[in-house]
């Protein structure tokens, strides 16, 4: 499919019920150290694009940081996965959270969050965690109980830009590159735990690049998109080299170039794109009510596993503010319309400021118990990786 090529895997032997499956030659991973339950994942979501495996994987992002502890609101496991488990008796197969965005998370929170995602894994599910990283030009992480900052400083927006120059981040000799490093290892702790834990994830940094409506995106370098790229490649030598971080699959997340709701401008899916020796999967966004993937045939010729990094209704639109999107409709696109898909992920609720709910996630709209029971929805009872390990 697309310039996935296939090759022969032996997934294990007849003594412990495991068989030979065909897989994607790309599940080959792009850190050489990769441990083997993230090869593992990495072969049952290329053996789902190509759907020798049929079914697509459900996700859910949780809010962030240690917001996924919240017994209550519109972010939390709680709230949106216990509450999803008790209404249609399915848990998502998947289970995201982002480490930043809201505020910048001291590693004690992040800690605390891991614990979620630890328990998600040990049950059997996956994990996601998307990082959204605050604009080091305008907080250098010295003081993060006094100065966390809020979800404006990821913005491109006002005075954000000033001074935002990628190149400086990767050159040493730089004092942003120091500022740069904080953060990293700030994140990489985070990361450390989790693989400490076996969990692998599926980390998707600094999405929708192609977009210019956060500090790393095409406001940085409108006509160049090397001080991303190169941004990306460093942070990957980084984790992998000198973190030994071996439980990561690179997850690249561009902006959807159909229906975007904010209406900016946008480059092409693959403007960024890092190179397929850093990428692993190739998982875009789309919010639109017919949850039409417009780029579709472009995320194929990545040749990589796909996925839906963010997918839901249309951002403000009459759907979501009212809760009345039909979770059905992932379903019925996924398995007529996009079989390539991997997984989704259905984002978590926020307060829209005028009275009004954006319901993103799947227990604040319609039909998700008949969703969740449909034998081609992979809820955490239905996933398969395990028998991809070996």
């Amino acid at each position: 499919m697309a310039g996935l090529a296939l090759a022969m895997l032996l997934s294990g032997c007849s003594t412990n019920n495991r068989t030979t499956v065909l897989v994607p030659s790309t599940s080959k991973p792009a850190d050489a150290q990769a441990s083997m339950d993230s090869r593992a994942v990495l072969a049952y979501l290329a053996a789902l694009t190509l759907d020798i495996q049929p079914g697509v994987i459900v996700g859910q992002n949780a809010g962030h940081g240690n917001q996924i502890l919240n017994s209550s609101g519109y972010v939390g496991y709680q709230p949106l996965v216990g509450a999803l488990k008790q209404q249609t008796g399915e848990l998502p197969g998947l289970l995201g959270l982002d480490y930043e965005y809201e505020r910048i998370f001291t590693p004690a929170q992040l800690t605390a969050a891991n614990q979620a995602l630890i328990e998600h894994w040990q049950q059997g599910g996956l994990v996601t965690i998307n990082w959204s990283p605050h604009n080091p030009w305008l907080n250098d992480e010295s003081d993060l109980a006094g100065h966390p900052g809020t979800g404006n400083d990821t913005r491109s927006n006002g005075d954000n830009m000033k001074g935002v120059d990628l190149r400086l981040l990767v050159d040493p000799q730089s004092p942003m590159h120091a500022i740069w490093h904080r953060k990293l290892d700030r994140i990489a702790g985070g990361l450390q735990q989790l693989q400490d834990a076996g969990v692998v994830v599926l980390w998707r940094p600094m999405q929708e690049m192609n977009g210019n409506w956060f500090w790393w995106g095409i406001g940085s370098s409108e006509t160049d998109p090397r001080p991303y790229v190169a941004l990306w490649r460093d942070m990957f030598q980084y984790f992998t080299r000198d973190k030994g971080l071996h439980n990561l699959l690179w997850v690249y997340s561009p902006a959807a170039t159909f229906f975007d709701p904010f209406q900016e401008t946008v480059k092409s899916v693959d403007w960024a794109y890092p190179g397929d020796a850093y990428v692993d999967v190739a998982a875009g966004t789309a919010y639109n009510d017919t949850l039409e993937i417009g780029d579709y045939a472009s995320y194929l010729k990545f040749g990589k596993p796909l996925g839906m990094g963010e997918y839901g209704p249309n951002l403000g639109g009459a759907l979501s503010r009212a809760g009345t999107f039909d979770d059905r409709l992932h379903i019925t696109r996924l398995e007529h319309d996009y079989p390539a898909i991997a997984y989704w992920v259905s984002w978590h609720d926020w307060d829209n400021g005028d009275g009004t709910q954006e319901h993103q996630s799947i227990v604040s709209n319609q039909q998700a118990k008949a969703m969740m029971q449909d034998a081609y929805a992979l809820t955490l009872s239905r996933l398969a990786w395990k028998t991809f390990q070996k």
